[in-house]
Parts: structure tokens; C-alpha cells; sequence
């Protein structure tokens, strides 16, 4: 179209074209506008990402990494610290999930591992940020109490080596963390008040005390006096109890001069049965409490060793007091006996870990405190000690010198305390485990040999025999839990049963964090593995032990053991055991450790055996004793395991061998470690005995003359009351039951009280019945015994 044309007439087809074209125009316009603001907000976009991104790389280069050493005082709280104003400013445009991510980077890797183990089955991204810090707190906080700084800081002195600036900056930390701000005018004098009980016999008030002003921060001085006052007057209680259980001493007439002058009474202390005076260990003679000059087994004569004036059981501390009576009083002017050195025959000796480093102390039940040499404390790596706050004798009345005292951690049978260990000085070579850690750690509720290893004399013969076999059989006697290779358990169900899956338990809060560790400790050693689901669950019991620790036990009574095939085959019967042994001379007891554990169940079953717990669902890949068929599935492996040995015979992890000789039996002992050392069994050492001439098994003494009852046993049934109701009499008549076969007379004493249980006979406990009661307690302290059995003596029925 030229210049001089018209314009197209409206109606025209060139107009249409034009309107047409301009309306095409007009819509890309507005693509291109909606493009170009879609294209600016995705710019937008990437430059906030790019923004936080760049922000979360600065932050994260500014933060150095968690290192959880509490002994040099890093822990979680003294590192965030440092971090708190970086958290809440600069990271504040940052969300919650980024600030956990940041937070999660910065951990170390085995402070993270034990964080995430901790919060299992949770992921750390499903915590907020506060309540991650707070769990982190929690998990890497200081090892040691408020009661514990604020003593420590009471006792802080300049030490020669520091100047003013050094001294003042370390006042000015332990008065921060003393937390003045937190503690009351009341609460400071309950502080005083405590820290000034320093003597030994003050220790249970003390430990008592001093958890009350951990736990509460509203305690009065009264109320603390009040608790001391209540104390003592339990103690004073129940010394009179237990002296009323004693033989009255009226009078003595004549004092034994063997004795030194400071440990004599006079007859008016022996009169006096009121008194309250306390011996500071059990009697060397049975182990009551009591003094060893009142003690009534005086002119008991033990069976054992055949000397008078001790209780079956204590005749090596019997003989090593005597000695050491008799060599002091041959030998007064020139010998100082020191308590903890009495014992020369058989010594008692614990594994301990003070700082997590393995050492051996012998136990001293007479020495007031916990004393190590000054090579150990440096082995333990030099930890901060102080002068020592007491001074120290010996049992001779001379003083012992100690170099310093210092705070630790302590762990006895996987349980951890903080106590106090004093070093000994360099010329004393001296390490023992004394009184106060032995009520810290409440092992007198327990037998020593519980949490001891027998350390015998060189001179004794078998001392050499037992480290032989473990230098022999090192893989059989270890710590580490061993592993049965021969053979897997298999459980097969009845029919097609529904699964049953039952809820978790609860578990108590003091128990939570020992029963968490339990769980973790057979996690780590493959009993259990962690799972997300499982259709058959079982609740746990937790069971303590005698040495303190806990059993985690599944209570497969809940459903799994109802629907479970029986194992068939049967227990031995301890007749035939004994019986086996007739005409052996030496004996050696062998025990598996964790037995149960050792066996392996076969993969296709392991389903079965899962655990619902308050760390979330696990399964038992190894055998549980919870199991119905437990006992016949590893009895049954134990037999297999025997077969064909002579005088070795099992009962579940019990294996007692013998001979006719010291030769036979040492034979028969090196068979039956090959084998266990061939199937993948351990041992447990310190329960072993070995080359014994007389050995308790199964609840009874067997010697070559033949069996008896154990005389602790049976004196705990002749010590029963009588029965007062049905309940009690059917248990009383179990526990003397299972001595029927040692009482002739047995159906004829059981039958007054046998009417009593009858359907609708009224309950009177008649003069026959309390006579019958009589002549069993009569019968149970006598010295009842069976013969081996001999096929070719005479039968008379």
C-alpha cells in the first residue's frame, strides 16, 4: 500500500487482515509479560537460595567441631556457648531445619554416631533446634555433680607453680561454676554442713545427704539435721536388731593378751549389749557383722578343712587370721602387721576401670579408703589430684603416707560412680579397693566372689595348673562373648498361628539409662539387632543381677511360647550326674558365660524372638532364656558336645568334670576345653574351680565319700519360721522337699501337716505339726550325707 492509497474501508478484507494482526500482537505481548515475570521471580528465587546457601557455607567455616572431652572440660555446653549469639543473629534468617543441619555438621564423628544412636528410631531431622540442643546437653554434659564443683571450689588453694593472674582466673571459673546465683542462703549452709562430715564413719549419712542436695535446691539446714538425726537412729536400730540374733555375753573374766592394747575391750563393753559400736568389716570367721570375739561359730567345726572356730567357706581367711595371730604374738617387738597383708593364702582381687583404664585392685574389707601406687596413677594419665584431705594408718597404729587424693570415674561390673582414690607415695607399693567404694558401689548386699577373681599363693599347685590352661586355651578363657560354629537353633511353630504382637513396658526412670546401655552393649556384640517392623513383638523384663548389672529378658509368656514346638529333649537328673561320679577323687567345675547368648538361632526364626522396648523394636539373633524350648535346644547341644568323655557330665552351663586322680582329672579337664575351644565357647574364669577335692554343684557338696546337702542352703530352711496359713506351709514343705531324699523318715514328719491341705480342713497348727517342724530343723543341721551309689553292694528295699 503506497502513501496516495486510502485507507482500507472498514467491512474491506484488508481491514480484517490488519485487525486480525493486531489482535495477534496483543496477546504476545502479554505472554511475553507474564514470562518475563515468572523468569524474575525464578531469578528471585535462586538469589534467596544462592543467599542461604552461601550464609549456611560462612557460618558453618566460623564454627569449630565438638569434641566431647569432659576431663579437660569440652562438653556441649561450654562449645555452644561459645555459639549461642552466632545461632540466634547470624543463622536467625535461617529456618529450624537448617540450623539442626548446621548444628549436626559440626558434631564430630563419634559425637555424632552417639547422638544418632541415641535418638533411635528417630531421625535427627524430626527434632526441632531446641530440642536438639537440648538433648545434646543432656547426652555430652559434665560427668560431675553441682555438689561436686562447689566442693572443689571451697577447696581451691594457689599452687606454687601458678602466678596471681593464673590463680585468679581459675577462681574466677570455679566460683561461675559454682552458680551462685542458683543457690540459696539455706542451701549454703546445708553445703557447710556436709562438707564437714569427714569421718569414715560417717560415710552412709554423708552419700545420703549429699544425693539430697543434688536432687533438691529447697533443702533447710533442719530439714538436713532432721535426715542426719533419722539416720542415725536407723543405724542404732538395726545394730540392735542384729545383736539380739547374737548369743548373749554376760560377762568375761579374763582379757586375751594376745591382742594389742588399743584393740582390747574391757569387760564392761562386752557386757553392755547396747552399745552401738559397729566393727568396720564382717567377721573373718562367717562374714556377719560382728566382732570376731563374739562371733558364734566359735566352736563350730567346719567340714570342709576339719578346724574349729570358722563357718564353711571362710577357712582360708580363718587360717590366714590365725597365722598372722601367731607370728605376731611369736614375733611382737619386731613385726607390724598391716590388715590388707593378713591374708596370705587366698587373696581377693577386683578389675576395676578408674577412668576407663583397666586395673587390678586387691579387696581390703578393713581399710577405710581406696588407695592406688603412684605408677597406676600415672598409667590412669597423671588425672588433677590435690593434697589428700586425711591422714592414713596401718592396722599397727603407724602412719601410711599418702601423696594426693583426686576425683575419678569409677566401674565395677559396667556400673560407673564418681568416687574419690587416694595415691599412695612412691616408696609405698600399695593398691587396694577399700570401704568406701564398697558401700559407693553397695557390694556388701552381694557375694565378693561376685565381682572378685581367687588369686592363689604360688605355692599352691593349682595356681599353676589354671595358667597353664589359660595360656593353653586363651580363646576359651576370654571377656568376649563367644559364639557356638557347630550348630544353629531352629523354632518351629504349631500349626499356622496369628502373630502376636504386644506392647512395650514401663521402665522406671533410674532404670532407664542402665537398661539403654544393656541394650546398646548386646547391640554392639550382635545379640540383637535394631529392626523398623516386625509382626511378632514381645515386652522385656529387666532383671539384676547380684553384681549389680541388669539382664534384658524377653517375656515370650505373651504369646510366642504358647504356639512354639517343645524341645524334647529332657534335662539330666542331678542323681544321675552324682552317680556318674562315683569313685572320683578330684573335681573341677567349669562355667559358660552368658551361655545362652553363645548359641546362635537360625535365620529363618529370628523373626520370632523381636523385643518391643522404650528404644524401639530389636531381635534376638542368638538364643534367649525366655524360650520355652531354651533349655532342651542347648542341653541337647551340651550333650553332643560330652560325648564320649568319662566323668564329664553337663547341666545346661554347668559342666562339672572328674578323676580318680590328679592326672585323670587334668586329662578329662584338656578334652573337655579342646572341645569347648572347638565349638566356640567361653568361659567364665573367675566362677571356674579347679582340681578340687570337694566341689558344690547343683545346690549340693560332692566328694569321693559321696553327696550333701550345702550347709548355706539348708541352714536358710532350718532358719524359717513356722508356717502360719496354707500359702506358707506349701512353701516351706517345697523348700524341705528338696532334701526328701537325705531324711529316712520323710512321709511320716510331712503327714501331720500334709491334712492341713486338705480341701475344707480348718487351718490349726497342732503340737504334732509343731513337732514334726522341730524335728525337721533337727534333722536339716545335722550332718545328713548319701553315699555314692555301688551297683555291687547289697540292694535292701
Amino acid at each position: 500500500m503506497t502513501d496516495n492509497q486510502p485507507p482500507p474501508v472498514p467491512g474491506s478484507s484488508a481491514f480484517s487482515f490488519q485487525q486480525a494482526l493486531a489482535q495477534i500482537l496483543q496477546q504476545q505481548q502479554q505472554l511475553f509479560s507474564k514470562l518475563s515475570e515468572q523468569l524474575d521471580a525464578t531469578k528471585r528465587c535462586f538469589k534467596e537460595l544462592s543467599r542461604d546457601d552461601v550464609a549456611l557455607e560462612s557460618l558453618a567455616s566460623n564454627i569449630t567441631e565438638f569434641n566431647y572431652d569432659p576431663d579437660q572440660g569440652c562438653t556441649f555446653d561450654a562449645w555452644f556457648c561459645r555459639y549461642s549469639e552466632l545461632f540466634d543473629k547470624d543463622a536467625a534468617k535461617l529456618d529450624d531445619a537448617a540450623k539442626v543441619r548446621l548444628l549436626m555438621r559440626k558434631l564430630s564423628p563419634a559425637a555424632h554416631e552417639r547422638y544418632t544412636s541415641f535418638v533411635l528410631p528417630k531421625l535427627s531431622k524430626e527434632f526441632s533446634f531446641a530440642e536438639t540442643t537440648e538433648t545434646l546437653k543432656k547426652l555430652f554434659g559434665s560427668p560431675v555433680s553441682v555438689f561436686h564443683r562447689r566442693f572443689q571450689c571451697l577447696q581451691t588453694a594457689k599452687e606454687d607453680s601458678e602466678d596471681i593472674l593464673a590463680y585468679s582466673c581459675k577462681v574466677n571459673r570455679m566460683c561461675v561454676d559454682f552458680k551462685l546465683s542458683d543457690i540459696s542462703e539455706e542451701h549454703f549452709k546445708c553445703l557447710i554442713f556436709v562438707c564437714g562430715l569427714k569421718s569414715p564413719k560417717d560415710t552412709d549419712i554423708r552419700m545420703r545427704l549429699i544425693n539430697k542436695l543434688n536432687e533438691s535446691a529447697d533443702v533447710t539446714l533442719a530439714k538436713i539435721v532432721e535426715e542426719s538425726r533419722n539416720l542415725m537412729n536407723l543405724k542404732s536400730d538395726n545394730v540392735m536388731v542384729e545383736k539380739l540374733s547374737q548369743p548373749a555375753v554376760n560377762s568375761v573374766n579374763k582379757s586375751d593378751s594376745k591382742f594389742p592394747k588399743q584393740h582390747r575391750k574391757s569387760s564392761s563393753d562386752f557386757g553392755n549389749k547396747t552399745t552401738t559400736d559397729q566393727p568396720r568389716s564382717p567377721c573373718w570367721a562367717c562374714g556377719g557383722m560382728h566382732f570376731a570375739n563374739e562371733c558364734h561359730f566359735r566352736d563350730h567345726q567346719c567340714r570342709e578343712c576339719g578346724k574349729k572356730g570358722h563357718r564353711e567357706g571362710y577357712c582360708a581367711c580363718f587360717l590366714g587370721k590365725s597365722a598372722g595371730k601367731q607370728k605376731s604374738a611369736k614375733h611382737k617387738k619386731s613385726t607390724k602387721v598391716v590388715s590388707i597383708n593378713a591374708v596370705n593364702r587366698s587373696r581377693k582381687y577386683a578389675e576395676v576401670l578408674i577412668n576407663n583404664v583397666p586395673v587390678r585392685l586387691q579387696v581390703d574389707s578393713a581399710s577405710d579408703i581406696s588407695v592406688i601406687t603412684e605408677a597406676l596413677w600415672k598409667q590412669i594419665g597423671k588425672p588433677a589430684a590435690h593434697p589428700p584431705s586425711c591422714q592414713a594408718i596401718t592396722a599397727s597404729g603407724d602412719p601410711l603416707p599418702l601423696a594426693s587424693e583426686f576425683w575419678c570415674d569409677v566401674n565395677i561390673n559396667g556400673t560407673s560412680k564418681r568416687g574419690l582414690c587416694y595415691v599412695a607415695s612412691p616408696k609405698v607399693n600399695l593398691s587396694v579397693l577399700g570401704t568406701d567404694w564398697i558401700e559407693m558401689f553397695g557390694l556388701w548386699d552381694v557375694p565378693f566372689n561376685t565381682f572378685c577373681n581367687q588369686v592363689t599363693s604360688s605355692k599352691d599347685p593349682s595356681s599353676k595348673i589354671v595358667a597353664d590352661l589359660q595360656s593353653k586355651f586363651s580363646e576359651v578363657f576370654t571377656s568376649r562373648m563367644g559364639l557356638c560354629t557347630k550348630t544353629k537353633v531352629q523354632l518351629s511353630l504349631r500349626g499356622n498361628p496369628k502373630p502376636v504382637f504386644r506392647g512395650k513396658r514401663p521402665v522406671s526412670y533410674s532404670m532407664e539409662g542402665v537398661v539403654e546401655d544393656e541394650i546398646q552393649r548386646l547391640v554392639n556384640l550382635g545379640v540383637l539387632q535394631p529392626v523398623d517392623f516386625s509382626d511378632w513383638a514381645a515386652p522385656i523384663v529387666v532383671v539384676r543381677k547380684p553384681n549389680g548389672t541388669v539382664r534384658i529378658c524377653a517375656d515370650f509368656s505373651t504369646g510366642l511360647n504358647s504356639v512354639l514346638e517343645a524341645n524334647q529333649n529332657p534335662l539330666p537328673l542331678p542323681e544321675d550326674i552324682f552317680t556318674s561320679m562315683s569313685g572320683c577323687r578330684f573335681f573341677t567345675h567349669i562355667d559358660l558365660s552368658d551361655a545362652y547368648l553363645q548359641v546362635q538361632v537360625d535365620e529363618n526364626s529370628q523373626h520370632l524372638l523381636t523385643i518391643n522396648t522404650h528404644k524401639g523394636l530389636f531381635r534376638f539373633t542368638r538364643l534367649s532364656p525366655g524360650i520355652k524350648s531354651a533349655p532342651g535346644a542347648f542341653q541337647q547341644i551340651v550333650d553332643a558336645m560330652l560325648s564320649g568323655f568319662q566323668c564329664t557330665r553337663g547341666y545346661l552351663d554347668d559342666l562339672l568334670v572328674g578323676g580318680k586322680s590328679e592326672d585323670e582329672l587334668n586329662r578329662n579337664v584338656h578334652q573337655v576345653l579342646s572341645r569347648l575351644q572347638d565349638y566356640g565357647f567361653t568361659v567364665r574364669i573367675e566362677k571356674c574351680r579347679f582340681n578340687m577335692r570337694q566341689i558344690k554343684y547343683l545346690g549340693q557338696i560332692l566328694d569321693t565319700d559321696g553327696i550333701r546337702p550345702d550347709p548355706d542352703k539348708v541352714s536358710a530352711i532350718a532358719a524359717m519360721p513356722a508356717p502360719h496359713d496354707v500359702p506358707t506351709l506349701r512353701s516351706y514343705l517345697g523348700a524341705v522337699n528338696y532334701y526328701s531324699k537325705y531324711i529316712p523318715e520323710m512321709r511320716q514328719l510331712r503327714f501331720p501337716m500334709d491334712q492341713l491341705l486338705k480341701t475344707g480342713v480348718k487351718w490349726e497348727w497342732s503340737g504334732a505339726c509343731q513337732q514334726a517342724f522341730d524335728r525337721f530343723k533337727k534333722l536339716l543341721q545335722s550332718p545328713l550325707a548319701l553315699t555314692h551309689y555301688d551297683p555291687k553292694q547289697e540292694i535292701i528295699v
